[in-house]
């Protein structure tokens, strides 16, 4: 089920989703008509969704399928919590509306708020979700420590987007290049500008481009990243600004012997999974959640805070040894056959919901 009818499909190729009204949740016979299935799943945990759940019985049992977004403002207090000093200040300059949600035209903001009431009951309402599929598991007690409580059931699920690549592209080369992958996307978590000052004082390869994903997020962000890279590293800065296909982006990759990610958030897996399955040297801010994920997982990954000794000790990606130990650690992790068993074990939990 998709709500909003108008918006063209381009992304779903196997299945012919049902369309209904995205103020569908305002017909009692549509909101009933839920109860006679074993669980409805949510993606994502939007206005739509906190409709479903505030105007539902209690009979109607929930699963919340965690995409980050959905979740992080309600781990963090302030927007700009996630946010380097430097950064934050030209989030204030360029983007003072940051961190705010809904429309900006205050009639608009109005009438949203009056059809989609729920969504000031959020920190109550995802407490009736019977189960919750983080993209960690461990942002669940991220969850119960900014709460004070958290009743929903973790599982452990997300969707295997990486899955074919793990277990498809074992004969895939390491990476080659001496390229450098920052962030990836124009929105201001990524905190660009803290690493590009670290780049400034590291002695790179003159072969070493700084690429840097820009093709989708805040374009007033995006302009002032654009900006500062030509000015600090000149021909050398790449900004990504168009959409590539799936198997160009991993060869664009693939030229990458370090990447580096100073989201204080939960973002960026994508690219993390993929950098670490290349063997090149992964930086994280230590505050993320995938940090802690990846280095409990027994793989290799590093702080950003270790970026100018690291590059300094020498350039380029893992040694092939640790490479190939990362490759194999992620592919018992998160490959086809450890996501077969991850979306058993919820559909197991989904029929214990419907007893």
């Amino acid at each position: 089920m998709l709500p909003g009818k108008k918006a063209p499909i381009r992304y779903l190729k196997e299945i012919v989703p049902v369309r209904v009204s995205k103020l569908s949740f305002l017909n009692p016979w549509f909101i009933k008509s839920l109860e006679r299935y074993d669980a409805v799943i949510l993606h994502s945990m939007s206005g739509f969704a906190l409709e479903l759940i505030g105007r539902a019985s209690r009979e109607t049992k929930f699963v919340w399928i965690g995409m980050g977004y959905d979740y992080y403002d309600l781990i963090y207090k302030k927007p700009h919590d996630m946010l380097g000093h430097e950064t934050e200040s030209i989030v204030k300059e360029v983007m003072p509306d940051f961190g705010k949600k809904g429309p900006r035209n205050p009639i608009k903001k109005l009438l949203r708020s009056f059809l989609y009431s729920n969504a000031r009951k959020k920190k109550e309402l995802i407490q009736r979700a019977d189960v919750f599929c983080p993209v960690l598991p461990l942002e669940s007690e991220s969850l119960k420590s900014a709460l004070g409580q958290f009743q929903p059931k973790t599982v452990a699920w997300n969707y295997g987007a990486q899955s074919s690549l793990i277990d498809g592209g074992s004969d895939l080369e390491f990476v080659s290049g001496n390229n450098i992958l920052v962030g990836n996307s124009a929105t201001p978590t990524n905190n660009h500008v803290e690493v590009f000052r670290r780049l400034i004082h590291i002695q790179l390869p003159e072969s070493s481009n700084i690429i840097v994903p820009l093709s989708y997020g805040d374009a007033r962000y995006r302009e002032k990243i654009i900006k500062l890279g030509y000015e600090l590293f000149g021909e050398r800065f790449q900004p990504i600004t168009e959409f590539v296909d799936f198997d160009r982006y991993v060869s664009l990759l693939r030229s990458c012997s370090v990447m580096v990610m100073n989201h204080k958030r939960q973002q960026g897996a994508g690219n993390v999974g993929i950098g670490v399955y290349l063997g090149a040297k992964v930086f994280v801010n230590p505050n993320s959640p995938l940090y802690e994920y990846y280095r409990d997982a027994g793989m290799i990954v590093f702080s950003v805070t270790d970026l100018e000794e690291e590059l300094t000790e020498g350039f380029g990606g893992l040694s092939e040894g640790l490479a190939i130990c990362n490759r194999e650690t992620l592919q018992q992790e998160r490959g086809r056959e450890a996501h077969l068993r991850k979306t058993e074990n919820l559909i197991a939990e989904i029929r214990q919901l419907a007893r």
